[in-house]
């Protein structure tokens, strides 16, 4: 009886190890569980009807751990920004460089949205939005969003771009004295550019 136990099992067994063994070959690379925000990888096959997709993903890990290195002394001259940004990692890694009272006369800042999304968060929820105007930025799609109400007259402007299909990035700028007859995302758009080119430098 032994003898026949032992002829059955050994094939059940060996059956066992060879699909776990071309079960392994056929998924390929395991992907990681709840990071795929934080790199390039980050991208969907299934988007929502209408939501762009990025020419190529963008990895923004290393930026996540220092927000304000996203934007150099030479790119922030442009702005009249000189002081040293303000890295803040709750909710989410973002740096602001505050001037509202010396020479530049605003505030830039870029915000890393790790709790949304994407872009299809946006897409999704555009009909709650009080200002939601598409727009491209070297390359990259994004938008010009304003929530409950339209801030630029005020000198506000969001600005927000996909660099991955699951990541975005916000900057917002504030002018402490807004021309009404100057469109304040001029700057926003600009200091977006530049944060795209960094990011395109070093991927």
């Amino acid at each position: 009886m032994s003898k026949k136990i032992t002829k059955i099992a050994v094939p059940i067994l060996g059956a066992l190890l060879l699909a776990s063994c071309s079960g392994g070959s056929v998924q390929g690379t395991a992907q990681p569980t709840g990071g795929l925000p934080n790199s390039a990888s980050a991208s969907s096959d299934a988007l929502p009807p209408g939501v762009p997709r990025v020419p190529k993903p963008l990895d923004t890990a290393r930026f996540q751990q220092d927000p304000c290195s996203i934007l150099t002394a030479a790119q922030l001259q442009p702005f009249k920004l000189t002081g040293p940004g303000l890295p803040r990692k709750d909710p989410f890694p973002y740096c602001q460089w505050p001037d509202m009272t010396n020479q530049a006369k605003m505030s830039l800042s870029v915000s890393i949205a790790t709790d949304r999304d994407g872009l299809a968060g946006l897409y999704q929820r555009q009909k709650n939005f009080k200002v939601f105007e598409p727009l491209t930025i070297e390359d990259y799609p994004g938008v010009i969003v304003a929530t409950a109400l339209d801030q630029r007259p005020q000198g506000v402007c969001d600005v927000e771009f996909a660099v991955t299909d699951k990541l975005s990035i916000s900057v917002r700028t504030n002018l402490s004295t807004p021309d009404r007859a100057t469109n304040p995302c001029g700057p926003t758009k600009a200091a977006a550019a530049e944060v795209l080119k960094t990011l395109k430098a070093t991927n």
